[in-house]
């Protein structure tokens, strides 16, 4: 009995070590982040490594979260929140090593997810867009042109018409007046808007079919 129980004390205490190891290695569990939080890193001065995701749709990308593997929803920071990621754009970040899952939404609100991605050393992830056969080089782009006196702030387009159909095409940066924004499509039926900085609405348009190169001009 002696000898069960000190085998049994033995066994415990390698399971907590390999607990007490297993939290301090690069392949321990991150926590998983909220909304617009860093991943955290579990030990000070963990190395890195560099994660490259590649826009190789026809689309431009509003947005771009990365989370631990394991974690039951996407949080973390949008990559690019301040800039869509445009096609044949790519972004880099420094991650720590691990399973992530790529979590990505066009400016259209059309998703994509990239899931069980290993990263151990420098990646580089493609995002493409096979269901439309529309990979870069892309024939269609639409050209904004703000001729307005104001700056265009906001341009939302989408598949149908609501205020809440996709994400600002923009992005930090407005379109000031004499200015021209090109955006790279595939071909399809949008609808369009232009806002000022205030939300004024400059122009809107519903079911404008866009094909080739063409121009949109604000107002």
């Amino acid at each position: 009995m002696k000898k069960h129980n000190s085998h049994l004390y033995a066994l415990l205490g390698l399971a907590v070590l390999a607990s007490l190891l297993g939290g301090c290695s690069p392949s321990a569990r991150l926590p998983c982040p909220e909304p617009d939080e860093v991943i955290a890193y579990p030990n000070p001065g963990e190395d890195r490594v560099a994660l490259t995701l590649q826009n190789n749709t026809c689309m431009s990308i509003c947005v771009l979260l990365v989370s631990p593997d394991h974690c039951e929803y996407m949080g973390g920071e949008n990559w690019v929140d301040d800039h869509p990621l445009r096609s044949e754009e790519s972004i880099t970040m420094y991650i720590p090593p691990g399973k992530v899952a790529v979590w990505v939404e066009l400016c259209t609100e059309e998703v994509r997810v990239y899931e069980h991605l290993k990263i151990h050393s420098e990646y580089v992830h493609p995002i493409s867009d096979p269901a439309f056969e529309n990979t870069p080089p892309c024939g269609t782009s639409l050209t904004v042109v703000n001729n307005s006196a104001v700056p265009i702030c906001n341009m939302w387009m989408g598949m149908t018409e609501s205020v809440y159909t996709g994400w600002n095409w923009v992005g930090a940066e407005p379109i000031q007046p004499g200015e021209s924004l090109n955006l790279t499509l595939r071909p399809e039926t949008y609808f369009i808007r232009a806002e000022a900085c205030d939300g004024t609405w400059l122009r809107s348009e519903v079911d404008i079919p866009i094909s080739g190169h063409q121009t949109w001009t604000v107002p």
